[in-house]
């Protein structure tokens, strides 16, 4: 089959399509044929070296994907070939205390999809079937796979995290990103008010029109001055973070008392400096969120089907062009999901 790997870490010219052997089910996989693959930041990351994690080349990238089972290994009895399916990105042992109450994102055996072991950018791949949920003929391949990591990541982070409420005000940093224009989309859908931050004049508008309520390009403007005068000195209750860095140390002083960070990603910053004394006196929160629950992704792509959500889609590539669509990604061109069609 057809597959995007690459040989060594370097810049996104190191993707090239070559041949990768044929995934085969296990007694507990299936096979999916994927009709949509999505490209994620993280993705970089794993492409230049820089994840963290141990990876053995040649490597395959890829977390997110949807399509179609064609293989169903011999103890599946959850799914049939045939069935439309989108799969979360963690592979967990499904038999720890962890698993087995649901929070799975916590399992100390869990592996990630596309960075320890081998990922979505391909025509087929083999995982466990535990891992696939069942999508609707409603919804499409792509706006499953666009879905999965920023609405799925954005979902968690500000409904089970932050839990965001009717009329407070959330502070979007990078808003034009796919986890951005996710969380646009659930804090509109709270009833709350959004301010959002973008690197460059030209997606102002488009995250007016999705919905934003203020937007501003923080390179020109300070990120704190600009929402303290928006919201006349009061702050926002909520700040979704995907940049880290600045953003992230100084958003405290951009909330009011009680407010609550979280974060969801460090990509302009892992490491920072913290005023802890201005930190404790404004009362503030900041928490994690990593991943979500294959409940919680089940209910995301519920709310996809019946039109409640509409992934934002910067553009569809054939895997001839990953290396350019992580180019997008780099140079921040994008706004909204970048994804991959092994058909196109």
């Amino acid at each position: 089959m057809r597959a995007v790997m690459f040989h060594e870490y370097g810049e996104p010219d190191v993707l090239q399509v070559g041949t990768a052997t044929n995934p085969i089910a296990g007694p507990n996989e299936v096979v999916v044929e994927l009709g949509a693959i999505g490209v994620n930041h993280v993705e970089l990351d794993v492409r230049d070296g820089s994840s963290r994690f141990d990876i053995e080349l040649p490597h395959i990238p890829g977390m997110e994907g949807a399509g179609t089972v064609i293989e169903v290994g011999s103890d599946v009895t959850t799914l049939k070939v045939g069935q439309r399916v989108a799969m979360t990105y963690l592979r967990t042992c499904d038999a720890c205390a962890e698993c087995m109450s649901g929070n799975e994102i916590f399992c100390p055996t869990r592996t990630l999809l596309g960075w320890q072991i081998q990922g979505t950018y391909a025509e087929r791949i083999a995982v466990p079937a535990s891992m696939c949920l069942p999508i609707a003929d409603s919804l499409s391949f792509q706006s499953a796979a666009a879905s999965i990591v920023t609405l799925g990541s954005a979902w968690h982070a500000l409904t089970s995290r932050a839990q965001v409420k009717v009329g407070e005000t959330v502070l979007i940093h990078s808003i034009g990103s796919g986890v951005g224009t996710a969380g646009l989309q659930i804090c509109k859908k709270a009833g709350a008010r959004v301010i959002g931050t973008v690197g460059s004049d030209a997606k102002i508008q488009q995250a007016l029109d999705a919905g934003a309520d203020h937007v501003f390009n923080h390179q020109s403007h300070d990120f704190v001055e600009e929402v303290m005068a928006y919201t006349q000195g009061r702050g926002v209750d909520v700040v979704l973070d995907m940049v880290g860095g600045e953003a992230f140390a100084r958003s405290m002083f951009a909330m009011r008392p009680n407010g609550r960070l979280v974060t969801v990603g460090a990509h302009g910053g892992e490491v920072v400096e913290l005023d802890v004394i201005s930190f404790f006196r404004n009362h503030v929160t900041y928490m994690g969120s990593h991943s979500m629950s294959r409940l919680e992704l089940g209910k995301v792509l519920e709310l996809l089907a019946d039109g409640t959500f509409v992934p934002e889609i910067h553009g569809v590539y054939p895997l001839e062009e990953a290396s350019e669509a992580h180019r997008l990604l780099t140079n921040r061109e994008n706004f909204g999901k970048v994804l991959l069609d092994p058909s196109l």
